[in-house]
């Protein structure tokens, strides 16, 4: 994207990918020249971007950043300081920023550097589609990678492969279905190789399994209590597990979460009603839906229609047409 000897350009241009810089020379008197490359490459919610200077550098971080900025090392050394928290990245190290983080980074001349920007959204939806459940905070990662840990290892082996892919005019990731496949594989990847706040949720260990007794309970449950306001937490009470349990089991035997089992089973009970209407006594697809326990109506029209491909009303008038 830029190769340039101004310092000011190479700042405008790092801070429009990234976050805004402040860039300074280490040393005030100048003993090798300013060169700023930067190059950067789009893989769905990932933005790789790399950079680099050919000089001693400061560099200050001024904004709190909303994204998730991996940090590593083609060359050289950048000592970096985060809040409280102190690491080095270069070739055995890495470094991962969280989203309401700043910086303070001193990297060297020879210093070559790989930023893997991620979008906060697209993380979030990852752990959830891994737990079960939406997190109920931000990810919060440990600064420091060690690239040496196995997992870790492999998850850069992968990435180097990407990379390469991305060096050739005609790559697979130049196909959007691969591109997707690569973000999924890199975000799972690092969601279970580097520590972070909710690693201990998954990597439970021995977890027992919700028995089958159990299981059937829940679904017995659901379907006696479609009409009212159930909650997953109760649930869980009435068959005498955690939430957590609850989740993991339905995830497990049934391929979905509680919640949207319920929706699945209400749905089809609307949609039952739809298309055996009662001419002596109508009843409304608004009433129809409460019934059945949706009080948001616009909600219940998008998910009716992602469901079976049509409005509410049109299955209606189909089904009093016939």
């Amino acid at each position: 994207m830029l190769s340039t000897e101004s310092v000011d350009a190479f700042c405008r241009q790092a801070s429009e990918l990234l976050s805004v810089h402040d860039i300074h020379r280490t040393s005030a008197v100048a003993t090798s020249p300013f060169r700023g490359q930067v190059r950067a490459a789009t893989l769905g919610d990932i933005q790789l971007v790399y950079l680099e200077q050919g000089v001693d550098m400061h560099v200050d971080i001024l904004e709190r950043i909303d994204y998730y900025d991996l940090m590593l090392a083609v060359a050289g050394t950048n000592e970096i300081t985060c809040d409280d928290a102190r690491a080095q990245i270069n070739r055995a190290h890495g470094a991962l920023l969280s989203p309401r983080m700043r910086a303070r980074m001193r990297m060297d001349a020879a210093y070559r550097q790989m930023h893997l920007r991620i979008e906060r959204h697209a993380l979030d939806r990852r752990l959830e589609a891994l737990l079960g459940r939406p997190p109920h905070a931000p990810v919060s990662f440990d600064l420091s990678m060690d690239l040496a840990s196995p997992q870790l290892s492999t998850w850069t082996s992968s990435l180097g492969l990407l990379i390469r892919d991305l060096d050739m005019a005609n790559g697979l990731t130049a196909h959007p279905l691969a591109a997707a496949s690569w973000q999924e594989m890199l975000l799972t990847g690092l969601l279970l190789s580097q520590p972070h706040t909710y690693s201990a949720d998954l990597f439970e260990q021995d977890r027992p399994q919700v028995p089958r007794r159990v299981l059937r309970a829940a679904l017995d449950y659901c379907e006696e209590h479609l009409a009212e306001p159930v909650t997953v937490g109760e649930i869980a009470q009435h068959v005498g597990i955690s939430v957590r349990s609850l989740q993991r089991a339905f995830q497990e035997n049934v391929g979905t979460s509680p919640s949207r089992y319920l929706q699945s089973l209400r749905l089809a009970r609307v949609r039952q009603d739809l298309l055996a209407p009662n001419p002596r006594s109508p009843v409304s697809v608004t009433e129809i839906a409460y019934r059945w326990g949706f009080v948001h109506l616009s909600r219940f029209a998008a998910a009716y229609k992602r469901r079976y491909g049509e409005a509410p009303s049109d299955t209606r008038s189909r089904a009093a047409d016939d």
